[in-house]
């Protein structure tokens, strides 16, 4: 089961968790509660502001994202223009004629050019397909969008130009729905093992790309990843375990409203 939950509402759930956490301060009685609650709230800054750094790299990245797709979508419309006005030209011209040959080679070339551009765009994509967390290379778009990216980049060489267009919009939808997972949370269930080599049935809650918090049904085992060249990094955490449960609940119920402070893994 899949829950995608849009980014906008986080901002609701810490308006209202910053307006209880100052009638607690207001509110506290003793002097061990108004230091704890201090701390709470240091600890509360200091998470929110390393979630905005990740934010803001995100951001460097998507805009390299999206002026890469762009480029990609301009190059497809130059490409296909050309294909499309020499197929036209050798269409109209005599059979023997110099023209002929020269609209021919044209259009040659032209799908050469757009094939050798598109090769290189499904080679660099392919690398970071590691990366994809779990839920989003499972679905039925994507998935099957990768299983027609590695058949392409398998073509031999004298085979690359052919469905040119198709290969393009599937690279291009592709990078949109990766697009779409990285501005949501969405919580997962996958199995994952301990260090004994139990494996569990898992809620795994993924922030985007940037990192993922993972706890089994009992709050007994606990995991936090983040993702790395090879794919994510999964470390168990079973002290977080019941901080993680709190926090899926918030993120797909709206029951729980609290603040949950959660460390931000690394590779």
């Amino acid at each position: 089961t899949i829950m995608t939950i849009p980014t906008h509402l986080k901002i609701s759930y810490l308006t209202i968790l910053l307006h209880g956490s100052f009638s607690l301060l207001a509110s506290a009685q003793t002097s061990e509660t108004l230091d704890q609650s201090r701390e709470n709230l240091r600890l509360w800054l200091e998470t929110s502001q390393k979630k905005q750094e990740e934010a803001n790299s995100w951001k460097n990245d998507r805009e390299v994202l999206n002026n890469y797709k762009e480029g990609l979508l301009g190059e497809k419309e130059t490409y296909l223009k050309q294909i499309a006005d020499a197929k036209a030209r050798a269409a109209a011209a005599d059979q023997g004629s110099t023209d002929k040959i020269s609209q021919r080679d044209q259009l040659i070339q032209a799908e050469k050019n757009l094939s050798a551009h598109l090769r290189k765009m499904e080679e660099d994509f392919a690398k970071i397909l590691p990366t994809l967390p779990t839920p989003i290379v499972k679905f039925a778009k994507i998935s099957v969008g990768i299983e027609t990216l590695k058949k392409n980049l398998a073509l031999p060489a004298d085979k690359q130009t052919d469905d040119v267009g198709k290969r393009l919009s599937n690279l291009t939808e592709i990078m949109a729905e990766v697009e779409k997972f990285q501005q949501n949370i969405t919580v997962s269930k996958e199995l994952h093992k301990n260090s004994a080599g139990q494996e569990y049935d898992m809620q795994v809650a993924y922030v985007g790309m940037a990192a993922a918090y993972a706890v089994n049904e009992d709050a007994s085992f606990a995991l936090i990843a983040a993702p790395t060249a090879s794919g994510w990094k999964f470390v168990e955490r079973n002290d977080l375990a019941k901080d993680i449960s709190k926090f899926i609940v918030t993120a797909t119920t709206e029951k729980d409203v609290s603040l949950t402070n959660l460390p931000l893994p690394t590779p």
